[in-house]
């Protein structure tokens, strides 16, 4: 009985929140709107998983959710959209600010900005730890996930739901009458993968097919060294390196919680470690976390209740040569890959041994709140609420790794967002028909991102590693360097500061459970806005049908029959501060490869943002309008529950970089006008197939979203524009997340295959005549010319359709559950592949492009299947804008496997102990995927849809643990 009044109490403060504090035994920190709907899901399914981060349970478990994890790596930044993005994904900052906003106990969670990225000559990762901020969310705390992407309830959290709505989560609530000690504790391993290794000989054998069909004399006296000389056991002995790279690795998990208090006073604490690790290249994360709430009833109709919450994230990153050198802005020669010889090899990692990378990332966040019941119908709540969060990275790599040039290199930087709320509802019952929800609210969030860097080279020995400083202020050498050359050390700062102040109203009125409407205005008020525009007013309207109260009481194969629909809109916040001050002068030296330099040997410089864009006035807000539609049914008592959501969501005079005139000197200017809209459909359905009376018990679900995106408008009314270096296209009446690319037809095998004009022009790319050997590329306009012009735009991205597949199966306290992730209709481009083949154009050029990791040694994809051309071609034969590398990238996964047994089901279990509940389980993820795509994994690609190869495996984790509750 205890448990059922729990359940109800928990329901009625959900769907009924002026009742929330009266019952003072759950918390309530959204506001929730009657009539709407938002996708649930209950950790208590998932929390025997060993997930390391939040994106990580959202795979596959709510329709119109797509994750993107580009790497497997503890700790890695992973994207997580909703319903699609209206963001073309241009440079690495697009994909941080097209995320959607997490909402912890009303707590709008601050992510890292990506302004570092200016900083950087490459954007590969964010400088500091690059740790993914919510893996320091412990998922054993929460209660409940809510994804709300029906801005007839999103709306309310204004242009924090501008990335297709909000995630909600609710932290478990303090018992009352009673003590609750709860555990959970998992151990298993991550299981190392078979690769297919080559060494020397396995290369030589592929080039020789190239250079004995194309090679001339001066070519062939260009053959690297390395693979010459067959006696040379580095790199013609056993490729062995796996056995150091790849390890069965260890991974644990234990949570404990101690909950207990009365209706007066209540309290919960939590504390609790994991470790998450890659078989791969030894990167592991280990977190700590606590937490505490309380709540506190002084007086009837007065609650006081308040949370703190602290974790910590110690990451061991992997060890990419792209990413030290990319690190570093210094690359060495780099004629001599890594041998694939574990004892050349190993002689490599004793090197590097030498070296320390400490990536640290603490977050403390937390609330007080008042709610004040002066009556049953009238609720007044004050809520003052932070999230803090900061990032140090400690980098020395010595000088036997490069060239007798050591480096060091020192990152601090934090992210925090004060928010306070205030609400006043009315909310009253008529003749139990007519019900009446008033409110009004007001917002104000404060947010401030900082970051101090800077780096050095040349130490004079490798023992010295960090910069030393003369620390008397009373000399003249005062904070100069004791150890360092000042002309080798180089020093970066820079903050963002942002205030959003918002008003609400809202009313909704409710006819007998039958029919229900409401309306809400908002007006928001932001810093990064312009002078002239800091406020956006925006509507949002709903309306909902009970079908199944109003016409069929009497049919019982009817459990439930909604419909709902909604049309609001919402702004959509400037990417950084500059917008908000017009015209401005910012630092822009670059006396070395960096974009951005903010000073020169210690003095201070200043010069026009060319690099980063002209903002002139008259900048106005983005906004984001959307209509939802939703049917949502139970049928059969129950047994088959259905949702499905049409929805058409635009994104209207949105801020795009266009060409600007060359004469100011600026490499773009932003401009308001782009319009992207996204259409799709959500879909999610659950069954009890076998009848009640069975004893095994099968309950299926599914997952489905088809989105579909368009580019609808470009600023100054431009029909298409090339952005990204030229790479991309965006044009009208396309999607904005299509490859763009050559045709290829084949290949050239003699000149007289080639085309040739009516004045007998061969064909040529961009001038340069094809020979034989070149590619058959397409020539679409016919002009006897291939050029940008004979591109087109092939392929998506992101899937056309995504989800997940549920099974649980019941028996006798047996639980077996099963999920599959699915995308379909996405293409991936094999770089990894077209870098293989492109090896004259890489090998040994002091290039980013010509550094070979260990993974080189290793055979990924079909080669038979590519056409050899002549890699010493002026054409770039195996350039990666051609179809050639297009693949196919849909794929199905099986991602958990459990079988769990509930002990107090067993007919000897004493039911009066003080053992309420103990759970055995074992899982399995990452258990396997059946794909087309010939390369690696076909979700670790990145966020332009490239398989570049530099990521670490998915691992495939075994655990077993154990459940108890006291």
């Amino acid at each position: 009985m205890r448990v059922l009044v729990r359940i109800f109490i928990t329901c009625l403060a959900v769907y009924c929140p002026q009742y929330a504090f009266s019952q003072d035994t759950v918390k309530q920190y959204h506001p929730v709107v009657r009539g709407t709907k938002a996708d649930s899901i209950s950790p208590e399914r998932e929390n025997i998983y060993p997930y390391a981060s939040l994106q990580q349970l959202l795979k596959g478990n709510t329709a119109g959710v797509y994750i993107q994890e580009p790497s497997g790596e503890s700790g890695a930044f992973t994207s997580i959209a909703l319903r699609g993005t209206a963001i073309p994904f241009i440079t690495s900052k697009d994909i941080y600010e097209s995320q959607p906003t997490i909402v912890l106990d009303g707590i709008p969670l601050i992510m890292d900005h990506p302004f570092t990225f200016d900083i950087q000559l490459f954007g590969y990762n964010h400088l500091g730890p690059a740790t993914n901020l919510l893996s320091a969310i412990d998922l054993n705390n929460i209660e409940k996930i809510e994804v709300v992407k029906d801005f007839g309830r999103a709306a309310l959290y204004g242009p924090r739901a501008a990335n297709g709505g909000v995630i909600l989560l609710t932290t478990k609530a303090p018992v009352k009458g009673h003590r609750k000690i709860s555990f959970n504790t998992y151990f298993g391993i991550v299981q190392r993968p078979h690769i297919y290794t080559t060494n020397a000989k396995f290369e030589n054998d592929f080039r020789q097919r190239f250079y004995n069909k194309y090679a001339t004399t001066e070519q062939l006296q260009t053959y690297p060294l390395y693979l010459r000389d067959s006696t040379n056991n580095a790199y013609y002995g056993p490729s062995n390196w796996t056995d150091l790279y790849f390890k069965n690795t260890p991974v644990y998990g234990v949570n404990a919680s101690l909950s207990s208090g009365t209706d007066r006073a209540n309290f919960r604490f939590a504390a609790g470690n994991q470790r998450s690790a890659n078989t791969a290249d030894n990167s592991h994360m280990d977190r700590y976390n606590a937490m505490f709430e309380i709540n506190m009833v002084p007086l009837h109709g007065f609650t006081v209740s308040s949370m703190i919450s602290a974790s910590r994230l110690e990451r061991t990153r992997s060890r990419w040569l792209r990413d030290r050198f990319a690190e570093m802005q210094y690359l060495p020669d780099l004629s001599n890959p890594l041998p694939p010889n574990k004892q050349y090899y190993g002689q490599y990692l004793d090197q590097f041994t030498k070296s320390f990378d400490d990536n640290k990332t603490n977050e403390v966040n937390g609330y007080f709140k008042i709610n004040i019941k002066p009556s049953n119908s009238l609720q007044i709540t004050s809520q003052f609420g932070f999230d803090y969060n900061e990032g140090l990275r400690d980098l020395f790599y010595p000088s036997t790794l490069l060239e007798t040039v050591n480096y060091l290199s020192n990152y601090f930087g934090y992210n925090q967002r004060v928010i306070f709320n205030n609400t006043i509802t009315f909310d009253h019952t008529w003749k139990e028909k007519h019900h009446v929800t008033i409110e009004a609210g007001q917002g104000f969030q404060a947010d401030y991102h900082r970051y101090n860097y800077a780096y050095a080279y040349k130490g004079p020995n490798d023992l010295i590693r960090i910069n030393l400083l003369h620390s008397d202020n009373t000399k003249t050498e005062y904070l100069s360097p004791k150890s360092f050359d000042h002309a080798l050390i180089f020093s970066f700062l820079d903050k963002q500061r942002t205030r959003l102040l918002s008003f609400y109203g809202r009313a909704a009125y409710d006819y007998n459970d039958q029919l229900d409407f409401s309306v809400l205005f908002r007006a928001d008020g932001s810093s990064s806005a312009q002078p002239d525009n800091w406020w956006l007013f925006t509507p949002t309207f709903t309306a909902g049908l009970n079908i199944k109260n109003t016409w069929l009481k009497d049919n019982h194969a009817i459990d439930v029959l909604k419909l709902q629909a909604s049309w609001g809109r919402v702004g959509r916040l400037m990417p950084d501060d500059r917008f908000g001050e017009g015209p401005q002068y910012t630092s822009d030296l670059s006396f070395s490869n960096n974009p951005v330099r903010f000073s020169y040997n210690g003095f201070p410089g200043i010069s026009r943002a060319y690099s980063s864009g002209y903002i002139g006035y008259g900048i106005t807000w983005p906004y984001t309008d959307q209509l939802n539609v939703n049917v949502s049914t139970a049928l059969l008592n129950n047994k088959l529950q259905v949702s499905l959501d049409l929805y058409n969501k635009t994104d209207h005079n949105m801020l795009l970089g266009v060409p600007f005139s060359a004469e100011y000197g600026y490499n773009f200017r932003y401009k308001n006008g782009m319009e992207v809209r996204n259409r799709g459909i959500d879909l999610s359905l659950k069954a009890a197939v076998l009848p009640a009376k069975s004893a095994v018990q099968w309950v299926p679900g599914i997952t489905v979203n088809h989105n579909k995106n368009t580019l609808l408008a470009l600023p100054g009314g431009l029909n298409e524009l090339s952005v990204a270096n030229g790479s991309k296209l965006l044009k009208v009446g396309n999607s904005i997340d299509q490859y763009w690319v050559l045709e290829n037809e084949g290949i050239y095998n003699r000149d007289a295959d080639i085309p040739t004009s009516k004045e007998g022009k061969r064909l040529n790319y961009k001038g340069i005549p094809l020979m034989a050997g070149d590619p058959r590329w397409k020539d679409i306009n016919g002009d006897n010319v291939i050029n940008d012009d004979d591109k087109v735009l092939k392929g998506n991205v992101s899937p056309v359709i995504s989800g997940g597949f549920n099974n649980d199966f019941y028996w006798r306290g047996f639980t077996l559950g099963l999920s599959f992730y699915y995308a379909l209709g996405r293409k991936v481009m094999n770089a990894e592949v077209a870098n293989r083949f492109d090896f004259i154009n890489r090998e040994g050029k002091i290039d980013m492009s010509a550094v070979k990791e260990i993974t080189f040694w290793s055979k990924v994809g079909n080669y038979d299947k590519y056409p050899l051309y002549n890699p010493w071609s002026t054409v770039d034969a195996y350039r990666i804008d051609q179809d050639l590398f297009m693949e196919n990238g849909s794929f199905l996964k099986l991602r958990t496997l459990s079988l769990q047994y509930d002990v107090t089901t067993a007919k000897w279990w004493n039911k009066k102990g003080k053992i309420n509940g103990l759970a055995i389980y074992a899982t399995a993820t990452n258990v396997f995927t059946i794909t087309p795509y010939t390369g690696g994994d076909p979700e670790l690609v990145d966020f332009n849809g490239f398989d570049t190869g530099y990521s670490l495996p998915l691992s495939r984790t075994y655990t077993i643990g154990l459940k108890m509750d006291l």
